[in-house]
């Protein structure tokens, strides 16, 4: 899915392009793809409407309608679901979902190759009606939020694998599958650790990790200025490099079931620990 550096170049330019135009036609070429918890057809409800402010909120993007709308469009990309914004004449991909005709010519399209995404149209404000968008944790590119301590304190309860951590979108605003993996990389930590076996160090390692790896990553997306609908992943030092030699130490990175997905990491540079410490004396005497 488009992951948090993604959004933070994709939304402001929606933001821009957006603001002001107005939607006057709707075409749905995949409707699997569209929640509907209003009255009445995504067609009815949203031509017409002029786009007020697009917004970022976890993974999803929020886009917000002009008085006296009352409705919300919430859009969670999930794996493969982009945006593109054309002129409305020219030839429509093979994977568009949905395209909202604009009224200076072009289209907003919603491209989603698997038909994983939802577009969740809702009452305004009404977040809890979208799984996993009423509650986020804290924002990890806010460095008056996102503190070690505040890190740490959100660690102290947690039972479960440090990557599951990382990617709880109700924990922390917000890690994917593939930053977490260059995260737990530059910090040296396996992805299947135990949270409450990490020190405070290990946790604080984790922290700053969050901060460079998402800070640079944001920043090279920026710089390169892809477009709209290209999700940039040259750049990544783990994630996506399964067989490749790692590039601090040049053993082979591997792979690892974690929960329900998976996980990229190098041996060598974090290895594994959840060993048992407990030792057999009597084996030791034998």
């Amino acid at each position: 899915m488009p992951e948090r550096p993604d959004l933070e170049y994709v939304v402001p330019i929606l933001r821009r392009e957006l603001v002001g135009r107005t939607i006057r036609a709707l075409r749905t070429k995949k409707p699997v793809v569209w929640r509907v918890a209003v009255a009445g057809t995504p067609e009815a409800l949203l031509v017409e409407l002029s786009f007020a402010d697009v917004q970022r909120r976890a993974h999803f993007v929020l886009f917000q309608f002009a008085s006296p709308a009352a409705i919300e469009l919430v859009v969670s990309p999930m794996l493969a679901g982009r945006f593109a914004l054309a002129d409305r004449r020219t030839r429509s991909p093979g994977d568009l979902a949905v395209g909202m005709t604009l009224s200076d010519g072009r289209e907003l399209r919603y491209r989603d190759e698997v038909q994983m995404g939802k577009l969740y149209l809702i009452a305004a404000g009404a977040w809890q009606q979208v799984p996993g968008l009423g509650t986020v944790g804290l924002d990890v590119l806010d460095d008056g939020v996102f503190t070690r301590e505040a890190f740490r304190a959100a660690a102290r309860t947690r039972r479960d694998q440090i990557k599951v951590f990382l990617m709880d979108k109700t924990a922390l605003d917000a890690l994917g599958n593939a930053y977490a993996d260059e995260v737990l990389w530059e910090a040296g930590v396996h992805p299947k650790r135990p949270v409450r076996s990490l020190s405070a160090d290990d946790l604080d390692r984790v922290h700053d990790a969050i901060v460079r790896v998402l800070g640079a990553a944001r920043s090279t997306i920026a710089a390169r200025q892809p477009p709209l609908d290209e999700k940039l992943r040259d750049f990544l030092r783990v994630r996506g490099r399964a067989g490749h030699p790692c590039a601090r130490c040049g053993a082979t990175i591997r792979t690892a079931r974690v929960h329900a997905g998976d996980a990229h990491f190098c041996p060598h540079c974090q290895p594994d620990t959840r060993r048992s410490v407990f030792v057999d004396w009597r084996k030791l005497e034998a």
